[in-house]
């Protein structure tokens, strides 16, 4: 379906960009309000589309375009500094308009704010700050509007069972519901910076070494296999229960895995003027679809709100990325399903 010329200048005169037309001469056909605004101190409107630009270029610019090639994406020049004496960053884009020959029927320029720029990605970047806090709200609702519900129920039941065995069952099952309120609440404050406490700081290192002997044991009996494969490394000192909380995090999500067992590597090296941790397990992997939300908050493909049996409310990994940020580094992951995951923490060698 063709636009009439009256729906198409309806369009340009409502348009917030100044626009400006011109024939294949050059000469100007259309000038749109947002553009008289801002040509309003010529004492006359443009006659030729290259009066809008200083005199200088005017003669590389006819060229440019009147001669064949791309011009639309590169002929951005400042406006002329005669048309507007308070805007003198104002920019203009030109864009030729070619027949289906190849010649040139007309051009237009494009009056731009540069200003404008910065105000657009600012109300973009609010508008995604806004959506996530949706998105976190969204998600503490629900877990604790299940959790509430649950307990709701089992109080009032414990209150008219009249059955003692019946009544202690119950009120086990509303102290697990507690339990789970308690570890989600601790793990929305984790993402605060404010912690009194005083950070125990050790080598990275060692804090690897330690953790691997600790998680050895229960590994053997769920049949997982853990090698370490650590190089030589500056020291690097981060705090000791922070770095152990992401490693947990990395060891839940890879035994979940890995339900028959399988293999865990745990590797330290040194790049350049950073520390790589990488933490690679052998289980089911990540969908590609999945890789660039994993990091999200009550983001989860194995708990309640992904359809699975198990109360997981998806924060582990957005977690363990806060604690990574906080330490002055990156975490990432990567994986290709069904060979497995790779997470991998990236750490400036210097403490910033």
């Amino acid at each position: 379906m063709q636009m009439s010329k009256h729906c198409c200048q309806a369009l340009l005169s409502g348009a917030p960009i100044g626009v400006v037309a011109a024939g294949a001469d050059l000469k100007v056909l259309y000038i749109n309000p947002a553009a008289e605004k801002v040509l309003q101190q010529l004492h006359q409107p443009p006659g030729t589309i290259l009066d809008l630009v200083d005199p200088s270029q005017r003669d590389s610019i006819r060229i440019r375009l009147t001669q064949s090639g791309e011009v639309s994406s590169k002929l951005m020049v400042n406006i002329s500094p005669e048309i507007t004496a308070d805007r003198s960053d104002l920019l203009v884009n030109f864009s030729r308009i070619d027949d289906d020959t190849g010649n040139t029927c007309g051009v237009v320029a494009w009056i731009v704010d540069p200003k404008s720029y910065g105000a657009i990605s600012d109300r973009l970047a609010q508008s995604e700050k806004m959506a996530s806090l949706g998105t976190l709200a969204a998600g503490i609702a629900h877990h604790f509007n299940n959790i509430l519900g649950g307990v709701a129920t089992f109080v009032d039941y414990a209150l008219t069972s009249g059955d003692p065995a019946s009544m202690k069952k119950a009120l086990q099952v509303t102290a697990e519901a507690s339990a789970r309120a308690a570890i989600i609440t601790e793990s929305l404050l984790s993402f605060t910076k404010n912690d009194s406490l005083k950070p125990d700081m050790a080598d990275l290192t060692e804090i690897v070494l330690t953790f691997s002997h600790l998680i050895e044991g229960s590994l053997k009996r769920k049949n997982i296999k853990l090698s370490l494969d650590l190089h030589p490394v500056p020291i690097r000192p981060v705090e000791a229960n922070c770095m152990h909380q992401v490693l947990g995090i990395l060891l839940t999500n890879a035994e979940e895995a890995m339900p028959e067992g399988g293999e865990i590597s745990i590797t330290l090296t040194s790049t350049g003027s950073d520390v790589e941790l990488t933490f690679t397990d052998s289980g089911l992997g990540i969908e590609p679809e999945d890789i660039p939300l994993i990091f999200e908050p009550f983001f989860t493909t194995k708990g309640l709100l992904a359809g699975g049996e198990k109360n997981n409310p998806g924060l582990g990994l957005s977690i363990a990325h806060g604690k990574v940020l906080e330490m002055g580094g990156t975490i990432q992951a990567q994986s290709n399903p069904p060979a497995g995951s790779q997470i991998k923490i990236t750490l400036p060698q210097k403490m910033q």
